[in-house]
């Protein structure tokens, strides 16, 4: 494939696991001698959009919604081929949204006109087909799971029984049933949730008493690395929906399982290699055993599940899926 200047069209400069892994991919490509370059759509005046996109030789969209939109007129306005990237599964993420009937046509009537699509996980593809009623003649829609970093994990001795969580705080997250799970958990065991958001508060004064008790911590948003993972014996997530988490593969990128409900997703992800790992139905109580379930297991049989699963989202198996698709894209 030729050196080739690509444009990654991003919402906003904030962080958390779509900018993680946006720079995972623009890594990927300068080592394969490309020439990515990264702009947020909000907050770059128009024209500057418009001097970036022209010397550009493909654009891609790094995230379904604003820069979707930006990257699909820049494309048609200056014949440049677009790639979409959709992190999310389409339809449960307009329903947490509550999106207007006039947007979901729109949105159906753009996305139906894009011709090539990538997604973090099957299960994203399937809800984005589910919305737009299937794929378009010579529409092309690919499957490129996220990757895990590249980390040496931190040879901390966990102290048992300690969780931990890092994401954002907001509804679809569901922090709240983290700290239901953890009420229903010996009082031995504690959580960190690490991140912040609009859930935040009310989280805060309902588990007040948790905190006193030193039995919950909340932490803002800070770097994410294998460090940050290292202190818990297990992650623990309770999303009403995900694409592909980050903060599962962060996790036992950093050696330490994680334990969630079985959205399909973590299901995707966790199942083939860590059946245990997902709690029978979505709920506290289940989310519950699951952890201790998790957390009685011996660390060398936990290390080489998670390592099967690492195996799946590999670096070299992202790369090599970008590169293909971007040198037909821009063929």
């Amino acid at each position: 494939m030729p050196t080739r200047s690509i444009l990654l069209l991003q919402e906003n400069t904030a962080v958390g696991g779509i900018h993680t892994i946006t720079q995972a991919l623009a890594d990927a490509l300068r080592r394969a001698g490309h020439a990515p370059a990264a702009l947020a759509v909000r907050g770059t005046p128009l024209r500057a959009l418009l001097h970036a996109a022209r010397q550009a030789d493909l654009i891609v969209a790094t995230n379904g919604f604003l820069p979707t939109y930006a990257a699909w007129l820049l494309g048609r306005l200056l014949r440049k081929p677009m790639v979409a990237w959709l992190h999310g599964p389409t339809q449960e993420v307009l329903e947490q949204a509550r999106t207007s009937a006039a947007k979901r046509a729109w949105l159906r009537w753009l996305y139906r006109r894009l011709r090539w699509v990538v997604f973090v996980s099957s299960h994203a593809r399937d809800s984005f087909l589910g919305f737009t009623g299937g794929a378009t003649a010579g529409q092309r829609l690919e499957v490129i799971p996220n990757a895990h970093p590249a980390w040496q994990p931190v040879p901390v001795n966990a102290p048992p029984r300690h969780l931990g969580f890092v994401g954002r705080l907001a509804p679809e997250k569901q922090p709240e049933l983290l700290v239901q799970a953890l009420r229903l958990l010996p009082t031995a065991y504690r959580l960190c949730l690490v991140g912040d958001g609009p859930s935040q508060p009310a989280l805060r004064a309902a588990s007040a008493d948790l905190q006193q008790a030193g039995r919950l911590a909340l932490r803002p948003f800070q770097p994410v690395d294998a460090a940050l993972y290292a202190p818990w014996q297990a992650t623990v997530l309770a999303s009403r929906y995900e694409g592909c988490p980050m903060a599962a593969l962060e996790s036992l990128a950093a050696g330490v399982p994680c334990v969630g409900l079985p959205i399909p997703a973590l299901r995707e992800m966790l199942e083939p290699d860590m059946p245990y790992a997902l709690a029978r139905e979505c709920s506290a109580p289940a989310l519950a055993q699951a952890v201790q379930a998790v957390c009685a297991m011996p660390r060398e049989a936990l290390a080489h599940d998670m390592a099967r699963v690492l195996r799946r989202y590999s670096p070299e198996r992202f790369a090599q899926g970008w590169l293909a698709v971007l040198q037909e894209a821009a063929c």
